[in-house]
Order: C-alpha cells, then sequence, then structure tokens
C-alpha cells in the first residue's frame, strides 16, 4: 500500500469512527435536544407535513362531505373520585401530545391533496364541562339528564381538523372530590387499541406530575407519520391482494334492508343505540360448536349476524364490514393512532345451508380475508369502482365488530394516580357510521354490546328486532347447527317485505 493510500485509509478509518461516536452521542440526548438540534441545523425549520395513511384519508373525505357529523367521534368518559388535581392532569396531557405527534396533528389542503402538519408542542389545558358549578352533594346521579346532556354535547362538538388537534378533555365537576373526565377523539387520530395507550400513559404522567418527576415512559421507536408514509408505498405495491379482493367483491349487491321510512336522497349518519345481550349458556353453546368446527367465537357470531341480515333483507349475498386492528408489526403497539382497517366478509347463504355449513365457509372466507388484511378498503372501492350513491355507504350496509383481540388493562383501569376510576356509561351520540352496526363483546354473564342503527331508515322497534332475531339465531345454532338458515330464521320472516 502506498503511502497516499495509507493515508487515505487512516482518514476513513477514523472518519468511521468519529461518526459513530456522534450516532452514539446524538442518541443519548433526550427526545426534545434532539429535536432542537434538528431544527437548528435546517435553520430553524424542520418538515412537520406528511401524506396521510389510506384509511385517514377516507376519514378526511367523509368530514369534508359533512364537517359536522360526528359519527367518528371516539368518547371516553371515566368518573374520577378522590383530590382531583386539574394542574397534574393537564400537565399529564400535555406530555402525552408532546410524546405522540399524531396528537399535535392538523389535516390540510396541500396543493389538491391533504397532508398531515404536525404543531410544535404546547400546553394542553383541560376544558370546563361545567363552568363554575360545584355540586354540593357528596354522591349524584351521573345518569342524570343534566350531566348526561352535557357530555353529549361536548362530545359531539365538531372538529376542525385543518384548524386545530382533533382531540379534546374535558373535566364535568360532580363535588370537590368527584368528576368525570371526558376524553374526545375524533377517529382520524385514534383507534379503540390507542385508549388502552392513552390511559396508561395517563397514569404515569399523572403520577410523575404529582411527584415532580418526569414520566418514566420509554421512547417511541417511531411515530404516526412515519406508519402514513409506509403504509401509503405498502399499498401501491400490494397488487396481488388488491386483485384478490377485486375478483371476490365484483358484483355483490348491496343489502337491502327493508326500511320503515323512505331512503333520503343522502346520507345524513343520524342514528341510535340498543342494548344487546345473550345469555351465556347459548353463548358457551356457540363456543363449543366453533372449536368442534376449527372456527372462533368471533366467526361463529359473524355468522350468527349474516343469517339475521338475510333473514330481515331476504337475501343470500351481501357485504359486511369487519374492523380488524391493523397493528401487524411490534414497532406499532406503543402508538397512539388510526391503524385499524376495515375487512369486507361476503356473506354466502346460497342454497340454504346448515348453521354448520355456514360456519365453516365464513372460517374459510375470514381466513383468507385475514392474510390479506393489508389492502385498505379505499383502494378495494376504487378498483371495484363502486358506482356513487350519496344516499347509502359504499359496499358495505352493515358492520360487525366483536372486541376481543384488543389491549383493555389500562382501559378499564380503576385507579388514576391516587384517584378511583370508574367506567362512565357510553353514551348515545345520534350517530350512525352504517345502516346496521352489531359492536359486541364476550363477557361473564355472555354478550353484551348495543346495535347502532340510522334513525333516517329504520324505528326503534325494528332495531330491537334485528337484536331479538340476532339473540335467538346464536340460541338455535348452539343448540343444533344442523339446522338450516331458513328453520333458523322461522320466526322472523316478518321482516321481509
Amino acid at each position: 500500500m502506498s503511502p497516499e493510500t495509507r493515508v487515505a485509509a487512516d482518514h476513513q478509518e477514523q472518519g468511521t469512527a468519529e461518526r459513530e461516536e456522534l450516532r452514539r452521542r446524538l442518541a443519548a440526548l433526550p427526545p426534545e435536544r434532539r429535536a432542537a438540534l434538528r431544527r437548528s441545523l435546517l435553520g430553524g425549520q424542520e418538515k412537520r407535513t406528511w401524506p396521510l395513511s389510506t384509511g385517514q384519508e377516507r376519514l378526511w373525505f367523509l368530514q369534508r362531505f359533512d364537517p359536522d357529523d360526528c359519527a367518528y367521534h371516539i368518547t371516553w368518559p371515566v368518573r374520577l373520585r378522590g383530590p382531583i388535581d386539574e394542574t397534574a392532569l393537564a400537565g399529564a396531557f400535555t406530555a402525552i401530545a408532546t410524546r405522540h405527534e399524531v396528537l399535535r396533528t392538523r389535516f390540510v389542503l396541500d396543493g389538491d391533496l391533504p397532508a398531515q402538519v404536525v404543531d410544535q408542542p404546547c400546553e394542553v389545558r383541560l376544558d370546563r364541562l361545567d363552568p363554575g358549578r360545584v355540586v354540593d352533594e357528596p354522591r349524584q346521579d351521573f345518569a342524570s339528564s343534566d350531566v348526561e346532556q352535557a357530555i353529549v354535547a361536548y362530545a359531539g362538538r365538531p372538529f376542525d381538523l385543518a384548524a386545530a388537534p382533533a382531540w379534546r378533555a374535558g373535566l364535568l365537576r360532580l363535588a370537590a372530590d368527584d368528576a368525570i373526565l371526558c376524553i374526545v377523539l375524533h377517529h382520524i387520530v385514534v383507534d379503540h387499541w390507542s385508549l388502552d395507550v392513552l390511559m396508561r400513559e395517563l397514569d404515569e404522567s399523572y403520577r410523575a406530575h404529582r411527584e415532580g418527576r418526569p414520566p418514566l415512559l420509554e421512547d417511541l421507536p417511531t411515530q404516526y407519520h412515519d406508519f402514513a408514509v409506509t403504509e401509503r408505498k405498502r399499498a401501491e405495491e400490494d397488487r396481488d391482494n388488491l386483485d384478490y379482493w377485486v375478483e371476490r367483491l365484483a358484483g355483490a349487491p348491496p343489502l337491502d334492508l327493508p326500511l320503515d321510512r323512505p331512503r333520503p336522497a343522502r346520507w345524513t349518519g343520524h342514528g341510535a343505540k340498543i342494548d344487546v345481550a345473550v345469555p351465556d349458556a347459548a353463548v358457551a353453546r356457540l363456543e363449543l360448536l366453533a372449536r368442534a368446527h376449527r372456527a372462533t367465537l368471533f366467526m361463529a357470531l359473524l355468522a350468527a349476524w349474516q343469517v339475521t341480515l338475510g333473514v330481515a333483507a331476504g337475501q343470500d349475498d351481501f357485504c359486511v364490514g369487519v374492523p380488524v386492528a391493523g397493528r401487524d408489526r411490534p414497532e406499532l403497539a406503543p402508538l397512539i393512532g388510526y391503524f385499524s382497517t376495515t375487512l369486507v366478509a361476503r356473506a354466502d347463504l346460497s342454497e340454504d345451508p346448515s348453521f354448520g355449513e355456514l360456519l365453516r365457509r365464513t372460517r374459510i372466507s375470514t381466513l383468507k380475508a385475514l392474510a390479506r388484511a393489508g389492502t385498505s378498503l379505499d383502494r378495494i372501492l376504487g378498483a371495484l369502482r363502486v358506482p356513487r350513491d350519496l344516499s347509502r355507504p359504499p359496499l358495505c350496509q352493515a358492520m360487525f365488530n366483536l372486541t376481543h383481540n384488543l389491549p383493555t388493562g389500562d382501559l378499564l383501569r380503576t385507579e388514576l394516580g391516587d384517584l378511583a376510576v370508574e367506567l362512565y356509561s357510553q353514551l348515545d351520540l345520534g350517530r350512525a357510521r352504517v345502516e346496521v352496526s352489531l359492536d359486541v363483546y364476550r363477557g361473564p354473564e355472555g354478550i353484551g354490546g348495543w346495535l347502532e342503527y340510522a334513525t333516517d331508515l329504520f324505528d326503534g322497534a325494528t332495531a330491537r328486532r334485528l337484536a331479538d332475531t340476532f339473540a335467538r339465531v346464536v340460541t338455535r345454532a348452539g343448540g343444533d347447527p344442523d339446522l338450516r338458515l331458513s328453520e333458523l330464521g322461522a320466526a322472523d320472516r316478518k321482516f321481509r317485505r
């Protein structure tokens, strides 16, 4: 090796060592110091605009279609008992919004396309749902109409996605040591998995603020806008799965449930909820049946919901939307953001099969769908070229959701720092995302949940018949899987025209 070559090699080795040392020192900096250094190197400017994920883009268009619609507001009210430190509570939300950029994000037009704009961290202030009012009584009926109306009004207030971050938190004081904390987030920045993350970090951040220390939370491996960029790139390369969905869903007819009143020319999203319940004994039998068919309770309940809808509509072919978590990589687990997506389950009730046969069909189609869950509904709709119909949701007029694989350990926590936490009942905001949606959970007493329905189309009595039919199908199918669908729904043909 010549002297010149040796000198060049030494310089290269020294440069590599210096770069590694610089990387090590940068990695050791606190996140806020790293951000400040990036801004200084960029002359005070930092890139804070990114594309939306495909799911976010759909919600953004829906918001533009109807800015006053609150159907995609996720509300989490909890009752706090104890000496509430409002300064610490606001500080905890500030720490969480500083940590998760999606909670500092606005959605604007960048040319002809929507874009995410991440604002700098700022102080979060709690809204007061009851200005200047403190109730003297140590206990107050938290289901009373005035309290409920205050929370519904707060939850239903529209977001201006371009002007401010799409979430808020307010406190409704019932007494000096008794209040309802109401957290309202637009679906464009959060999913139901995120609520568990939010409540976990709220507990630690509240404790830390009270104790005068930084929250003990691990650094986030990434931010939501990074996922959005990657997700859009993956979507562009997902040709094979898109082809599967186009072939699977081509020619699917709309679900044509019998209506109680004429369909409006334009979808309004007006809705209501009713409770749904199936006793534990009936659910346990259905679980045994599902295991015998190498299926899950989710698959069996989806099949029962398809039978319910098919009986009501007199159809054997239609689609049901099914939300899935969409967090297919471990680094996404600790993030707040909108990762969930909608799978389309096409019902096949043809030839009046037994429930056991329908469960087999549902199992096969569900497994195939889950293997291709990365294809967004918006891309599928675009590839199918579904004719635009402003009077109804596209492709899926019905939804089904079994809350069974989402983390709830922190969501259902009973403490927040030194405060006792009680869950507040989920309120009816008077909105519906689709014509009928069944949202249920498996509890110790069986199946519980609610049926959400469009009040422009259906009366409450019709919704109740749907819920009761579903409960009867679950009970009959678990008792005798050889019953054909016509037998399962024999008592419910009054739905049909």
